[in-house]
């Protein structure tokens, strides 16, 4: 399961991805451990994609949350092509 989220950590250069503070990533979760409790998770911008392991949850979720979709998005409605 594929999430798009929105990176609220510090700006970070992770094996070629520059992780933007507001910008919004697709995570993938992989099936990795890391350590006892961590994970690993992709991370892509749509051209460029990094690994990047997390110790636990409350790590993770210190620097990214849940992206909103746009209205017509969340609402299903078709865009104006004004």
């Amino acid at each position: 399961m594929s999430d798009m989220m929105r990176y609220c950590g510090k700006r970070a250069l992770v094996t070629g991805l520059s992780l933007e503070p507001g910008h919004v990533y697709k995570i993938d979760p992989l099936e990795r451990k890391y350590g006892r409790e961590g994970f690993w998770v992709e991370i892509t911008d749509g051209e460029s994609r990094c690994t990047r392991p997390y110790d636990n949850a409350d790590a993770f979720l210190a620097n990214w949350e849940m992206a909103e979709p746009p209205v017509n998005v969340a609402l299903n409605l078709p865009s104006s092509g004004r």
